[in-house]
């Protein structure tokens, strides 16, 4: 693994993200009111990912319901990554159940409302917002020290950067500053207290996926093989809902390591390269984990659709009957058994 210990970004402009083109403007007219110079808009979530993945962005203003996502789901994305943890994300909605709020404040979110609202309403929580933003996180002597901090990383005077970070912890309890001692612990072989602070960060940020892997990394390290694949595999997960394909791929492949005869991982590693188009790689992956439960229906269902991928028609009938034939009830390859016979004549 190479160096990975996580950096601060610069928070510049805006992004106003929604399906309602009037509501976006109305939000945007607000903002440049409140001095905004950039105002970067985007329609649905995989727009929005995108936009913040290629422009510096200090402030994200989002709808709650999205047409390929939810809201709560592209927050989930942006605390994913260590990069946009501490990014201020509102979120706003026409109706929002208290089950619905919860869930946002686990995600980390910076301020909900439902509209209509008034311009006031709508600046004044955004100023709270930024104010809470910067007591945490943008305070001078917490950006000074923070970077002091990666400067002593990257030049291996690890006990300074430990003295560093934990005078940090007094001002701010950050997900990268744990993450970052347990970067430093790992390199100085001291194990356990690696695995605390990555749990930590963890704790914060449930969505930190480097934290994870790296978790899993350090219980490899020590033969703890049960908590070495459970972390890896948390890590995948969180990788593929983001569409981090590669990085979900390099913790699927630790995991394999740890234990050859994952039915999990193989399943995963197929849904993987099937994504990214790497079929016979898919194919292999989907046959291994056949041969480990050679009676799941729906890993005969994903193989069928990668050899529908490649024209191999025939197979994929085969694997199709083979998956009805486990489950009659299985609906959804019925539908496509049925599709295929018909579309490929193989009646």
């Amino acid at each position: 693994m190479g160096d990975c210990f996580l950096t601060t970004t610069d928070q510049l402009s805006c992004l106003v993200v929604g399906s309602d083109d009037n509501l976006r403007r109305l939000e945007a007219t607000y903002l440049v009111e409140m001095g905004y110079k950039s105002i970067y808009h985007a329609s649905n979530g995989a727009e929005a990912w995108y936009t913040l993945k290629n422009q510096s962005i200090g402030l994200v203003v989002s709808a709650w319901d999205l047409p390929d996502m939810s809201g709560l789901v592209l927050l989930r994305f942006f605390r994913a990554d260590s990069s946009f943890s501490d990014l201020p994300v509102l979120l706003i909605g026409k109706k929002i159940t208290k089950t619905q709020v919860i869930e946002a404040g686990e995600a980390g979110v910076s301020g909900i409302m439902t509209h209509p609202f008034t311009d006031q309403a709508f600046k004044t929580k955004i100023s709270k917002m930024l104010r809470v933003a910067e007591e945490d996180s943008s305070d001078v002597e917490y950006k000074v020290g923070y970077d002091r901090g990666l400067e002593y990383m990257r030049k291996g005077r690890f006990e300074e950067a430990l003295s560093q970070f934990k005078q940090l912890l007094t001002l701010y309890e950050s997900a990268e500053i744990y993450y970052n001692m347990g970067y430093i612990k790992t390199a100085q072989g001291r194990f356990e207290e690696a695995l605390l602070a990555f749990r930590r960060a963890t704790q914060i940020n449930s969505a930190f996926a480097k934290a994870y892997q790296k978790m899993g990394e350090v219980y490899a390290k020590l033969s703890r093989k049960d908590e070495a694949q459970s972390c890896l595999e948390k890590a995948a997960e969180i990788y593929l809902e983001k569409q981090m394909d590669d990085n979900a791929e390099s913790a699927l492949l630790e995991a394999l390591k740890i234990n050859p005869n994952t039915i999990n991982v193989y399943n995963t590693l197929g849904i993987v390269y099937r994504r990214q188009s790497k079929y016979q790689e898919a194919i292999r992956y989907y046959r291994k984990a056949l041969r480990v439960t050679p009676e799941d229906e729906n890993i005969h269902f994903n193989l069928a659709r990668v050899y529908m991928e490649v024209k191999e028609f025939r197979e994929a009938r085969r694997v199709l009957e083979r998956a009805v034939e486990l489950n009659p009830e299985f609906e959804e390859a019925r539908t496509l058994l049925k599709s295929l016979e018909m579309g490929a004549g193989l009646t």
